[in-house]
């Protein structure tokens, strides 16, 4: 194998290092949400919610599910993987200072481990994006290179590429 064949797989493997990561996530994520929106589930954690004085129990609970649901399907999919890794953090830290950080990090003792592992796949999907096989990129418009472009037209607007970068 050349360099310049190894070189390209390795770019073509990096390009599709995200799916791992969204499949995990986007699955742990969608258990749990589904799991809190069962009826057993939601009234359980609607009770806890409440003991932990996030009220009214009941409509946060439907909102954590929801809001799990949505992030896990949305990671699965690869597409608004930026708003659902947002979404995984913004549950996680309030599950850690709610409920596991008092417990320490260890797991088997009620800590916060499964969290933090939760949150870093979440983090590497907010910096790096979805990655290859996902609809993102399956409906993303092709960049031409610049010498094909018409002089006349302007590069993509700042908040179209923005827009585009938070969907992502």
């Amino acid at each position: 194998m050349t360099a310049t064949t190894t070189a390209l797989l390795q770019g073509h493997m990096a390009h599709h290092s995200a799916l791992p990561l969204r499949a995990t996530l986007g699955s742990a994520m969608l258990y749990h949400g589904i799991t809190k929106l069962q009826p057993e589930g939601l009234e359980q954690t609607s009770q806890v919610f409440e003991k932990l004085g996030i009220k009214p129990g009941r409509t946060w609970a439907l909102l954590t599910g929801w809001t799990e649901v949505a992030a896990g399907v949305l990671s699965l999919l690869g597409i608004g993987t930026r708003v659902a890794a947002v979404s995984v953090l913004v549950t996680q830290a309030v599950a850690i200072a709610k409920v596991h950080g008092p417990n320490g990090f260890d797991i088997q003792q009620g800590g916060y481990e499964y969290n933090l592992s939760l949150m870093a796949a979440a983090l590497g999907l907010l910096l790096g994006g979805p990655g290859g096989l996902s609809v993102h990129e399956a409906i993303q418009p092709r960049k031409r290179p610049r010498l094909a472009r018409l002089p006349w037209r302007h590069a993509v607007s700042p908040r179209r590429e923005l827009l585009t970068q938070l969907l992502a």
